[in-house]
């Protein structure tokens, strides 16, 4: 099976994962964080094979008159910063446009990646509310980081969107809102219904996902998704 770092999955083309663009989107295996609720596991755990970079770039490479952008997702791409790199400058020289998904545990790199040039859009998740984030990354997470990735993020001049995924069963109306307060409407912030089909814990499978309608009712200023 994969390393941490390798591309363990690829979309030649997606219309959810970038706004307003057609994406293709790579999926690095490996991640720092055990989130009960997360869909990805196999990628998590690098229970997949290994897909070969240089196919999955030419690949796009010979699409490019189809797609706005590639997403680089996981996992937790930025856990080998070195593997991200070349990855990111091969498609520098594809000359697509690149957003990266991340959780915010490696701020550094986020700041050597904007100030290098080689992201051009950010989607963060926030987990929780800061009392909770622990419990819902499955770890213990260094909250500090968390806080300078979100500070750097805002103050950056790239496309920047924060992005929570809603559990019930994990989670209440009111740590939204304490997330929301938090983030004071200086960018974007997705709420993500929470699918219960394939979470990384069996005993979430079988409950409720949220409802739209009350989200976006209490919670006008988000985007709901």
């Amino acid at each position: 099976m994969g390393n941490i770092g390798e591309i363990g999955n690829y979309i030649p083309s997606s219309f959810i994962d970038w706004d307003s663009r057609v994406s293709a989107v790579i999926f690095l295996t490996g991640c720092n964080f055990r989130c009960p609720f997360c869909h990805n596991g196999l990628l998590v755990n690098e229970q997949v094979p290994a897909l070969n970079d240089i196919k999955v770039i030419e690949h796009i490479k010979s699409r490019i008159i189809f797609l706005d952008g590639v997403v680089i997702s996981g996992g937790e791409p930025t856990l080998d910063i070195k593997r991200l790199e070349k990855i990111l400058f091969q498609l520098k020289e594809v000359g697509l446009p690149v957003k990266l998904d991340t959780n915010g545990s490696n701020p550094l790199a986020l700041e050597m990646l904007i100030s290098e040039g080689l992201i051009d859009a950010v989607a963060m998740d926030i987990k929780g509310p800061w009392e909770k984030y622990d419990m819902l990354c499955g770890c213990s997470v260094d909250k500090k980081s968390i806080k300078r990735s979100i500070d750097l993020l805002i103050s950056s001049e790239i496309e920047v969107e924060f992005r929570t995924t809603f559990v019930p069963a994990l989670m209440d109306y009111d740590d939204l809102s304490k997330i929301e307060r938090f983030l004071g409407g200086k960018a974007p912030w997705i709420v993500q219904c929470f699918k219960s089909e394939n979470a990384m814990d069996e005993t979430l499978r079988n409950t409720k996902g949220p409802s739209r309608e009350i989200l976006r009712e209490k919670f006008p200023g988000a985007i709901i998704r």
